[in-house]
C-alpha cells in the first residue's frame, strides 16, 4: 500500500514537474527578449504588474487548488465520490465570485494600487491584467479538483498552454508596438495583455476536461449512495480550510509585492536615487528574481502532489505511508534545491550575461543580487514542502505564523538596508534569504511535532551538501579553464553539463540516495542495482504496526 501511494504521488510530482519546468523556461523566454528590447523604467511597470499576478499565479497553481485538492482527495479516499463533485461546485462558484469582485477593483483603483508600488506609470499595465484574476480565479476550483482525484495532466497541460501562448502574444504585441509606435510603455502593457490571453486560454482547456470528467463519471456516480454534507457545511469547511492554506501559499508573492513598494520607497526617499534610477533597480531586482525562481519549477508540484497524497494516506491511518512520502519529498526536495543553490551562486554572472546579453550593463548589476538571492533556493524550495506537509495534517495556520514571523523580519531588513545608498537594491537579496532562513526552521520544529519517525533532515542533507560542494568546485574550475579559450557564455553550458555530471556520481557515492528513491522511477529496481544502492532494512521498532494515526492529524474533514 506504502508503495503504491509512493508511486501514485511520485506519477503526479513528475507531471507536473515537466509542465512546471517547461512552464518556467518559456517564462525566461517571455521576460528575458522583454528585458533585452524595452528600457529598464518601462520593465519596472511590467515587474510591478507581474508582481501582483505572481501573487495569482501562486494562488491558481499552489493556493486555492491545494485547499480544494485537500477536501476532494479525502472525499475520495474515504469512498464519497458524489460529496467531491459537490465540494467543486461549491468552490467553483466561491472563486468564480472571487476572481469578478477582485479583477473590477482591479480596474476601478488601479491608480491607487501603481500609487502603492510608488510606480504610479504602471496603472495602465495593472488595468491589463485585470482579467487575469477572474480566469485564475476559475481555473483554481478546476485544478484543485483534478489534483484531489491526483490526476495531473488537466493542470500540467493547461500550464502549458498558459506558457506558450503568453510567449507567442505577448512578445509579439511587445513586439509590434515598439516598431509601430515606439512606446516602451505601450510595449510593456501589451505584454501584460498577452498574459491575461493567455490565462483565458489556461481556462477554456480545464473547462472542456471538466465537462468530459463528467460524462465519464455519470455511471460510478449513479451506484454512490454514501451520505453527502450540506453545501453550507461544505462551504464553512472549505472556507475554513482555503482562507490559512491560501495565505500560506502566495504570502511569500504577497511579500514579495510589499517589499517591492519598500524598496521603491527607501531607494528614493532615504538613499537619494531619483525615480528613473529607482526603476532601473527594480527591473534589474525583477530580473534577478525571475532567475530564482527557476528552480521552483521542480519543487512547488512535489508540494502540490504532495497534500492530497499524504492527506489520503492520515485519512486511511497509514502511518508507514505517511512517513514514507513525507521522507521521500523531503528529499527530493533538498536534492534540487541544494545543487541549484550552489550553482545559480557560482555561476551569477554567466548566467546574467547569457540571458541578458542585449544588456551588459544590467546584466553585470543583476548578476551580485542573483549570487545572494541564490543562497535562500534551497530555504524556500524546503518551505514549500514543509508548508504542503503541515497542511496535510490539518495545521494550515502554523505555516502562516512561521511565513509571518520571517515576513518582518524580510520587510524590516529591506528597511534599514535599502535606504543604504551603497547596498540599495542589494538590501532586498539579503533580506530574502535571512527571511527565508527563519521561516524554514520555524517549519522544521512544527513537523518533527507532527512527524517523530520521520528521516532528519540534518541527516538528509549532509551529503546532499557535500555532494554539492564537490560539484561546485569541479564544474567551476571547468568553466575558468575553459574561459581561457572561449568567452564565458560559451563555457557556461559545458561547465553546467560537468556540474549535472559530478552531482549525480556524488549522490550515488556519498548514499544522498535511498533505494526507495530511486526504485519509485521507471525501471527503478534495475537502475538501483546498476549503481549499487542496497535496500534499506528498517528496524523491527520502526516498523508499521495497528496504531493510532499520526500525530496532529484530524480525520473526517
Amino acid at each position: 500500500m506504502a508503495q503504491e501511494k509512493k508511486q501514485s504521488f511520485m506519477k503526479g510530482a513528475a507531471i507536473l514537474s515537466a509542465s512546471t519546468l517547461l512552464v518556467k523556461i518559456l517564462g525566461l523566454l517571455f521576460s528575458i527578449p522583454l528585458a533585452n528590447i524595452i528600457e529598464p523604467s518601462a520593465m519596472s511597470y511590467f515587474y510591478t504588474a507581474y508582481d501582483i499576478f505572481a501573487v495569482f499565479l501562486m494562488l491558481s497553481t499552489a493556493g486555492l487548488p491545494i485547499a480544494v485538492s485537500r477536501m476532494v482527495g479525502t472525499a475520495y479516499a474515504q469512498g464519497r465520490k458524489r460529496e467531491a463533485d459537490r465540494v467543486f461546485a461549491v468552490a467553483f462558484w466561491l472563486f468564480f465570485s472571487i476572481g469578478l469582485l477582485g479583477a473590477l477593483l482591479m480596474v476601478f483603483f488601479s491608480n491607487q494600487i501603481a500609487g502603492f508600488y510608488n510606480n504610479p506609470r504602471a496603472s495602465y499595465t495593472i488595468v491589463a491584467l485585470a482579467p487575469t484574476l477572474f480566469f485564475l480565479s476559475i481555473m483554481s476550483a478546476l485544478r484543485g479538483y483534478f489534483q484531489g482525484r491526483s490526476n495531473m495532466v488537466p493542470t500540467a497541460i493547461s500550464q502549458s498552454i498558459e506558457a506558450i501562448t503568453k510567449v507567442v502574444i505577448g512578445v509579439g504585441l511587445a513586439v509590434f508596438i515598439l516598431r509601430q509606435y515606439d512606446s516602451h510603455m505601450w510595449a510593456a502593457v501589451g505584454a501584460i495583455v498577452g498574459v491575461s490571453v493567455s490565462a483565458f486560454l489556461g481556462m477554456l482547456y480545464l473547462v472542456f476536461s471538466k465537462i468530459r470528467q463528467k460524462r465519464r463519471d455519470r455511471a460510478v456516480l449513479s451506484q454512490d449512495d454514501s451520505p453527502m454534507r450540506s453545501r453550507k457545511e461544505l462551504l464553512i469547511l472549505l472556507t475554513r480550510f482555503a482562507v490559512p492554506i491560501t495565505l500560506g501559499s502566495c504570502f511569500l508573492s504577497v511579500l514579495d509585492s510589499v517589499d517591492s513598494a519598500v524598496i521603491m520607497d527607501r531607494l528614493q526617499n532615504a538613499a537619494g536615487f531619483t525615480q528613473e534610477a529607482s526603476e532601473s533597480l527594480r527591473a534589474m531586482l525583477g530580473h534577478a528574481r525571475k532567475f530564482f525562481d527557476l528552480p521552483g519549477a521542480f519543487v512547488i508540484p512535489i508540494a502540490n502532489s504532495l497534500l492530497p497524497a499524504l492527506s489520503g494516506a492520515i485519512a486511511s491511518k497509514d502511518r508507514r505511508s505517511v512517513d514514507l512520502i513525507s521522507s521521500v519529498s523531503m528529499r527530493v526536495t533538498l536534492l534540487i534545491s541544494i545543487p541549484a543553490s550552489v550553482g545559480m551562486a557560482i555561476f551569477a554572472e554567466p548566467i546574467c550575461g547569457l540571458l541578458l546579453a542585449g544588456r551588459p550593463e544590467t546584466a553585470a548589476a543583476t548578476a551580485p543580487l542573483l549570487s545572494m538571492l541564490s543562497v535562500a533556493i534551497a530555504f524556500n524550495a524546503t518551505l514549500y514542502t514543509g508548508n504542503a506537509i503541515l497542511q496535510s495534517f490539518g495545521r494550515p495556520v502554523i505555516p502562516v505564523l512561521n511565513m509571518a514571523a520571517g515576513g518582518i523580519i524580510k520587510i524590516a531588513l529591506s528597511y534599514a538596508l535599502a535606504g543604504i545608498p551603497e547596498i540599495n537594491a542589494m538590501g532586498s537579496a539579503i533580506s530574502t534569504a535571512a527571511a527565508y532562513f527563519v521561516m524554514m526552521v520555524l517549519n522544521f520544529i512544527a513537523i518533527k511535532g507532527s512527524l517523530p519517525n520521520m528521516d532528519s533532515v540534518i541527516g538528509i542533507s549532509l551529503p546532499i551538501l557535500l555532494s554539492s560542494a564537490v560539484m561546485g568546485l569541479v564544474s567551476y574550475g571547468c568553466y575558468y579553464g575553459l574561459c581561457l579559450l572561449v568567452s564565458p557564455r560559451i563555457a557556461l553550458l559545458p561547465a553546467i553539463m560537468v556540474a549535472v555530471g559530478v552531482y549525480v556520481l556524488c549522490i550515488v557515492a556519498f548514499r544522498a540516495v535511498s533505494y526507495d528513491d530511486v526504485a519509485m522511477l521507471p525501471k527503478g529496481e534495475a537502475l538501483a542495482r546498476m549503481l549499487k544502492v542496497k535496500k534499506k532494512v528498517r528496524p523491527r521498532h520502526m516498523r508499521q504496526k495497528p496504531a493510532k494515526g499520526p500525530r496532529g492529524a484530524r480525520h473526517g474533514q
